[in-house]
């Protein structure tokens, strides 16, 4: 998932495990340069080659903000409700 607060954004990618054939309980995340709503629109395969740096792990339940949908990228706006 793609999330932006305070001018930045953030890419929360929930991987699947093979070996223990779910998704992992965390949440690894990313810092991204701003990026066009076309790059976003798209595949988010890869896009953490594209981080500016690698962050702390979140648990599935610890996410700071509600996850509405892909298409709100706000986290802001998505807390304020």
């Amino acid at each position: 998932m793609i999330a932006q607060r305070d001018g930045n954004l953030y890419f929360f990618d929930s991987r699947f495990d093979d070996d223990l054939d779910c998704y992992l309980e965390y949440y690894e995340v990313w810092r991204l340069p701003l990026l066009p709503d076309e790059r976003l629109a798209g595949s988010w395969v890869g896009l953490e080659k594209l981080a500016l740096e690698r962050l702390p792990n979140v648990g599935l339940r610890d996410l700071p903000f509600e996850v509405s949908s892909r298409n709100t990228p706000d986290a802001d706006a998505a807390r304020s409700k």
